[in-house]
């Protein structure tokens, strides 16, 4: 099956921010110690979407000292590490000490690099945010243990501010916790604080097309085809700015939405009864449906550091100028003042994923009888889109 996202004869436009200029500053070091210190603050302060889990098994290959510091009551903690620490981390001691400030919580955790050919376990410390990351739990088992562990180690008591589920976890969540765990004072001040809850919803390239083609071109067919092009790509990028509107031309695409084959509404019903269990007011917690989408056959990115030399390598988005750099490089980076616009918003391709109220899925004219259960109609809640930061640098023409 082709690749929905791009080939190598296109010329795709992306929504996400281009960079059109790059003006180095050499000048920072003279700017007064304060205004240096706000501009690494500034710096730190992006919203990151880290993938978690909590497993019941430790690595085989970790020492007893790795197994207890990564052990939070009952479960482990493992991390996605791709991309996933910051660069002010390693630019100089000043922008160093800021990051640290900012990423107050130090979490350790076994790392893991899905789709790296490196299988080995590392153990590290994750710095963490709570009021601007969002833990994106995929697996999870004794989450009472985890929510009461974090709260202690954050300074401000604060713990765990944004959660993501996977939707298969929520159901499971419930039936595997006993509810007097519920009742640890520490417990009740982690759920307490929660303030954004995203149900996670997931899909692939391989599904939608197989759901496509069993829609429009089988009988019986009535009303609308699914077009669904233009949802937006999932990344490993960590790191999301959020939109409250998709701005590109959608509606059409929204009258017929294949989001997976998930339960939405049983999920949703599970979580408001896990809220009531945890005793917590939902209408505190802004909770919305994520929908995220991979290409099964990606058109993976070339290599291309013809204009930087070899050791800095750089990627390249097929079909367009875009380059992305490589965040493993080991180049310290440079301080920028860039210049941003957005790419043409018609039919733009997008990196992110959509965001959709929990009413959505409580309508009845969400569904039409002649459809089938997974496809719904969403004309009526157009949905916040989550731009993923993709790290590039300035647009590149042929003979430069």
């Amino acid at each position: 099956m082709a690749s929905s996202v791009m080939s190598e004869d296109q010329s795709v436009s992306l929504l996400n921010k281009e960079y059109n200029e790059d003006h180095v500053f050499p000048q920072f070091v003279l700017l007064p110690w304060e205004l240096r210190n706000e501009v690494w603050k500034y710096a730190s302060q992006k919203r990151r979407m880290i993938r978690v889990s909590l497993k019941e098994r430790q690595p085989d290959d970790i020492t007893a000292q790795e197994s207890s510091d990564t052990k939070y009551g009952r479960c482990f903690l493992f991390i996605n590490g791709s991309q996933l620490f910051s660069k002010l981390l390693r630019v100089n001691s000043e922008a160093r000490k800021a990051a640290l400030e900012f990423y107050r919580v130090r979490l350790p955790c076994v790392l893991t690099h899905p789709g790296s050919n490196d299988a080995r376990t590392r153990v590290g410390m994750f710095p963490f945010n709570p009021e601007h990351d969002v833990l994106w739990f995929e697996q999870v088992h004794h989450l009472t243990d985890f929510f009461s562990a974090i709260i202690m180690r954050d300074s401000r008591r604060i713990g765990l501010c944004n959660m993501a589920v996977s939707l298969t976890n929520i159901r499971g969540t419930l039936e595997a916790d006993d509810p007097e765990e519920y009742r640890c004072p520490t417990f009740i001040q982690a759920a307490n604080n929660i303030r954004e809850f995203y149900l996670v919803a997931e899909t692939n390239s391989y599904h939608l097309e197989r759901v496509k083609e069993q829609y429009n071109h089988h009988p019986p067919h009535k009303g609308t085809p699914i077009t669904q092009s233009l949802g937006p790509l999932m990344s490993s990028i960590p790191t999301f700015d959020i939109l409250l509107r998709d701005p590109r031309p959608i509606e059409h695409e929204l009258s017929r939405v294949f989001l997976g084959f998930d339960n939405i509404p049983g999920e949703i019903s599970s979580w408001k009864l896990l809220l009531r269990e945890w005793g917590v007011d939902p209408l505190q917690i802004k909770s919305r449906v994520l929908f995220t989408y991979r290409d099964f056959n990606p058109s993976l990115p070339v290599e291309d550091s013809s204009h930087e030399g070899p050791n800095l390598q750089r990627l390249r988005i097929p079909g367009t100028n875009r380059l992305l750099y490589e965040s493993s490089s080991p180049m310290v980076p440079t301080i920028h003042m860039t210049a941003e616009r957005l790419a043409p918003k018609r039919d733009s391709l997008a990196f992110g994923f959509w965001m959709f109220p929990l009413d959505a899925f409580h309508s009845i004219q969400s569904r039409y009888a002649s459809q089938p259960a997974d496809i719904w109609d969403l004309s009526n809640y157009w949905p916040e889109l989550g731009l993923i930061r993709l790290p590039t640098g300035p647009s590149r023409t042929k003979g430069e």
